[in-house]
Parts: C-alpha cells; sequence; structure tokens
C-alpha cells in the first residue's frame, strides 16, 4: 500500500527544489503533489501579466494550470492528492484539510501541523510512497530542505542512496 509522505515548503523555488529532490529519488513530476491557497497560488505560480502559467515555465507549471480549487476548504490541490481530496468533498468529510489528512493515514498532530502551515501561506508537498524505505528516505527529502541541496542530474550514487 503507498504512504502519503508530505513536506511543507515556503515558496515555488523550495518546491521546485523538493520536487528535483523527489524525482532524483526516482519518481517524477507527475508523482508530486501540491496544496495551498489560492492566495498562495497567486503569489508564487503567477507570472508578471496574472495568467496562470500553460506551460512549464517552472516545474509546476502545467499542473497548476490545471489544479483543482477546492472552494469549500479554500485550498488549490493539483497532483495525486487531488483524488484523496475529492473523495473526502464527495463523503462530505467535515473539520477541513486536517480531517482529509488523518483519513489519508497522516497522524492527527502533523494533519494539524501541516494544516495550519498552508493557512499561513505555505505549500504542502506530497509524494505517495511505493514502500516503507522509500518513505523514509522521502520523508528526509521533502521535511528538510537544506539536508540535500539541488544539484545538476548526476549519475551514479546520490548521498541519500544509503537508505535505499
Amino acid at each position: 500500500m503507498a504512504k502519503l509522505v508530505i513536506g511543507l515548503v515556503q515558496t515555488r523555488e523550495e518546491a521546485e527544489a523538493a520536487a528535483e529532490r523527489v524525482i532524483d529519488c526516482g519518481y517524477t513530476r507527475q508523482d508530486v503533489s501540491l496544496l495551498m491557497t489560492d492566495a498562495t497560488r497567486h503569489k508564487y505560480f503567477r507570472v508578471p501579466d496574472g495568467t496562470p502559467p500553460a506551460h512549464t515555465a517552472h516545474t509546476f507549471g502545467a499542473a497548476i494550470a490545471m489544479s483543482a480549487v477546492v472552494p469549500d476548504l479554500e485550498f488549490v490541490v493539483a497532483g495525486p492528492l487531488a483524488a484523496v481530496v475529492a473523495s473526502a468533498v464527495c463523503a462530505r468529510l467535515a473539520g477541513g484539510l486536517r480531517e482529509i489528512l488523518i483519513t489519508a493515514g497522516v497522524p492527527k498532530r502533523w494533519a494539524e501541523r501541516y494544516e495550519t502551515g498552508v493557512k499561513q501561506g505555505r505549500i504542502l508537498m506530497s509524494v505517495f510512497a511505493h514502500s516503507e524505505r522509500e518513505a523514509g528516505v522521502l520523508h528526509r527529502v521533502l521535511d528538510d530542505p537544506g539536508m540535500y541541496p539541488v544539484r545538476p542530474a548526476i549519475r551514479g550514487r546520490q548521498s541519500y542512496d544509503t537508505f535505499i
């Protein structure tokens, strides 16, 4: 069973760097989900003329352009996490983002932390890990942006390959 791994970042640049680290772990851009308030989306994911990026001016250009706004919960979600959010909305799950994350298997104290972070303008990033071992690596990659600096694509061993 896939395990949801989550991290919070402050800016689009941090989100792109975290996505590159996730890709270094063998995942694709399509495996990465973003969740944020609509205000955060407008702040970080708009081109200067105000239109949403339709093509890859940055890592998440197309995903953000096709993101779904969840008006009742006042946030925007793009990527595989959208399916979890959609089923929670359809089930009329009360409690907002915190309850959605708890339903997805996130411990209550962390779900509260993530909900607070999103409300404060941070960007929630998530990936469904394929195994417990990969979940451990992804937690490290998403939780500490400074731990593994983004570098040009390098073939061969990476600093965190010892965990896999």
